[in-house]
């Protein structure tokens, strides 16, 4: 799965996840634990990429140097452009938490936010302080690091709208301006149309601007499968559009059912400590 993708996904649980969120209590422990274990995972991936392509063009020739650009642009690019689904995720599960008034899935959603942040400044001090970086590259990378900005502040908007969420944008008074639009909006336009427009918007804004490969697929994939299962497969069955992933939901749903009845079969203990999953193996994938 392409980066590209997530925006979709982000795109969507910005307008329809609010109501929804008040309506439905219950959400997916196995499904959080799984975007936290491929959030941690890609977090590694992406930290020894960064390293290892500022190694290459701290001491490469000059000569190699477009030839080790070209092979860091593909992180550079999906860290960027994931930030988007990143921040409306921890947005949705502050969200969530304040709603229902439980500590649930703000920390895990939290701490893969802080640990994006900070592949984020490594990336961009990449760009910055990295030899040989031209013009060429440079130039549409800076763009897209400010249209993932602004997209980001435009979707949390919506969320802004219903509890405040603003210290998750770039902008704080631009996700502020923009949650006091849609409030307008809410009015006069239903979400289906809403929805269509920004999935259109975001195929246009990210779809044949981003390197075709993606640094990784499988990850990825597995997020966005977490987060469309985490907080019950009925928020995303309004849409034909995204791939409902109906494995992952399964796979989380089999999870929780098995929790559930190893809690109620058991007496002495009311809270059942399942044991650790081993982490997937991690692959510099340089």
């Amino acid at each position: 799965m392409h980066a590209r993708e997530h925006v979709q996904i982000a795109a969507y649980m910005a307008v329809f996840a609010p109501n929804y969120l008040r309506q439905k209590a219950a959400h997916s422990p196995s499904a959080l634990e799984s975007f936290w274990i491929a959030s941690k995972c890609r977090l590694d991936r992406w930290g020894i990429r960064l390293k290892t392509h500022a190694t290459l063009l701290e001491t490469g020739s000059a000569t190699d140097l477009p030839r080790f650009w070209n092979a860091a642009r593909p992180v550079i690019e999906e860290i960027l452009v994931s930030d988007i689904l990143t921040r409306v995720w921890i947005s949705t599960c502050v969200a969530y938490d304040r709603i229902h008034r439980k500590v649930a899935a703000e920390p895990i959603a939290r701490s893969v936010f802080l640990g994006h942040m900070e592949a984020r400044n490594r990336a961009l001090n990449l760009l910055l302080h990295g030899r040989g970086l031209e013009a060429t590259m440079m130039v549409p990378l800076n763009r897209l690091r400010r249209r993932t900005e602004r997209w980001t502040d435009m979707l949390l908007g919506y969320i802004a709208a219903e509890t405040d969420v603003n210290s998750f944008g770039y902008d704080q008074s631009r996700v502020r301006e923009f949650g006091s639009d849609i409030r307008g909006e809410r009015s006069s336009m239903e979400g289906s149309a809403t929805w269509t427009m920004l999935l259109e918007s975001a195929v246009d804004a990210f779809g044949n601007q981003l390197v075709n490969e993606p640094a990784n697929s499988d990850l990825n994939r597995d997020i966005a499968g977490a987060v469309m299962s985490c907080f019950g497969a009925d928020l995303f069955d309004q849409t034909s559009l995204i791939n409902p992933m109906w494995e992952a939901r399964i796979a989380n749903l089999a999870d929780d059912a098995e929790l559930l009845v190893e809690q109620l079969l058991t007496v002495n203990e009311p809270i059942v400590k399942r044991p650790q999953r081993d982490m997937p193996r991690i692959s510099p994938m340089i």
